[in-house]
């Protein structure tokens, strides 16, 4: 049994290891438009990007932002032991006089048909609102405060309860709900500091299909009598998972003006590791079969729940923007998230309060080395004014986003690929207290071939995708 909950483990968090870091980061109008924005946070989204910009914002602002993902990947899979996983395709289908496999294998070994989600869906709202303190005194003009509430983790999937792809994930999600509170202080012309502090509810629901001949047999040995016994009593198990924690996140910021022309900006964003803690469901699929009651009455002890911890890695940003003449400006963005930092995945079985059998599972066999690499994010972008149009602004970018994921890591529930961005968008002031934006950031998902997988079962897998996010921001200046 141990394996198969080290493979729940490695799904689990897998999850946190995302390209782009643990949160996504594409929020505000001038992001999504040319992708460069620390060094010119010139909406009210500066509460999450970089607080120090908050006071050059002026009175009061409130800024609502929503930006909808549209996924579009496929994969192909290395066709799974069909001993280990054997309610994929039946026994002897395909020859002739019998059925056709509903999952034919290609004379390369890959499954003929690609791995397609049933359904997914992504979105990252944010409302916020700031303001500089002269309302309160003039003296306090150089010093701002803000506050936003925003889902900067909000997506999930299906690939449906049969099939190979089930027994990587049936359906699942993550949220992450934040309240961010700011505060940014212009200490002369060339200088302003930002500090910003965050609650974070975070939940994950993961559901996924797991096979007892794979689950009771070691890697390299063949399957026991007692796994096959189980599997056919059993069948497969269906089980979920929902955990849930509470945490904190707290970013550090300096804007700095050497000369006017030029402007340069330093991020660095920490978070309290995070513990997602909850119930374990497991449910047999052989028709006929209800629950595991026989397991227990020989004596073994399933797990009611897992706590999972989530290390989430330190956040680094660097920005330059340089305005070589006035209806033009340039950007260049690095962020940095420190995965590498982290050494252990480590997960706790819960048992049912006075349970007396056998606990087979323990967090010494459950956790795992993590072999995660520093992940980084470099982007270049463009702002231009028209001429005769100084209330219209048009935005350009591009990007290069690196998972930090290797190989023998990398999930279907979570592929995290390296990505490509190209972005485009527009941003028009109505008035004196109304401004829009709409953007569109186009997601190349670098194809990849895997060959090295360690999970179970192995994701040798090979493909790609892309990813659609179109946004809209509203802002109302009082």
């Amino acid at each position: 049994m141990a394996r198969w909950l080290v493979a729940v483990a490695a799904l689990i968090g897998a999850g946190e290891a995302t390209a782009g870091g643990f949160h996504v980061s594409v929020v505000g109008g001038r992001r999504d438009g040319m992708l460069a924005n620390l060094a010119s946070p010139d909406d009210v989204t500066a509460i999450f990007h970089n607080p120090a910009g908050l006071p050059d914002l002026g009175g009061p602002r409130l800024e609502l932002f929503g930006a909808p993902a549209f996924l579009d990947n496929d994969f192909r899979l290395q066709a799974l032991d069909p001993e280990r996983f054997p309610e994929i395709n039946p026994a002897r289908c395909g020859e002739e006089g019998r059925d056709p496999c509903p999952w034919p294998v290609g004379s390369d070994g890959v499954y003929e048909a690609t791995l397609e989600p049933e359904s997914t869906f992504g979105v990252v709202p944010f409302l916020g609102f700031s303001t500089d303190l002269a309302f309160v005194s003039e003296n306090l003009r150089n010093l701002a405060v803000g506050v936003a509430v925003y889902a900067p983790d909000f997506y999930g999937g299906a690939y449906g309860a049969s099939g190979p792809a089930s027994y990587f994930m049936t359906e699942g999600y993550f949220a992450v709900l934040a309240t961010t509170a700011a505060v940014g202080w212009r200490v002369s012309e060339r200088l302003a500091l930002g500090f910003n502090v965050s609650y974070e509810y975070m939940r994950l629901s993961l559901g996924r299909r797991l096979s007892f001949v794979d689950a009771l047999t070691e890697p390299g040995d063949a399957p026991s009598s007692v796994a096959r016994a189980v599997q056919r009593t059993f069948g497969d198990a269906l089980f979920e998972f929902t955990g849930q924690d509470h945490g904190a996140a707290w970013t550090v910021s300096v804007l700095w003006t050497p000369v006017p022309p030029i402007s340069a900006a330093l991020t660095l964003g920490f978070s309290s590791p995070a513990k997602l803690a909850g119930p374990l469901v497991l449910r047999p699929t052989r028709e006929g079969v209800d629950s595991f009651d026989e397991l227990a009455a020989l004596g073994v002890d399933l797990p009611s729940g897992l706590v999972v911890e989530m290390p989430i890695p330190p956040a680094i940003g660097v920005g330059l923007r340089v305005v070589p003449v006035p209806w033009m400006e340039l950007g260049l963005d690095a962020r940095f998230w420190l995965y590498q930092l982290y050494g252990e995945q480590r997960v706790t079985p819960v048992y049912p309060p006075g349970s007396t059998g056998v606990r087979p599972l323990s967090a010494e066999s459950l956790s795992q080395p993590k072999d995660d690499d520093v992940s980084f994010e470099i982007a270049l972008g463009a702002l231009f004014r028209p001429p005769g149009l100084a209330e219209l602004e048009l935005m350009v970018g591009a990007g290069f986003d690196l998972s930090p994921v290797p190989d023998e890591t990398f999930s279907l529930d979570n592929p995290a690929p390296s990505t490509v961005l190209l972005s485009t968008g527009a941003r028009w002031r109505i008035d004196e207290h109304w401004r829009v934006a709409l953007g569109y950031i186009f997601m190349i998902y670098v194809p990849r071939d895997i060959r090295t997988s360690r999970l179970s079962p192995p994701a040798n897998v090979a493909g790609g995708g892309y990813n659609h996010m179109p946004s809209v921001e509203i802002e109302v200046r009082f």
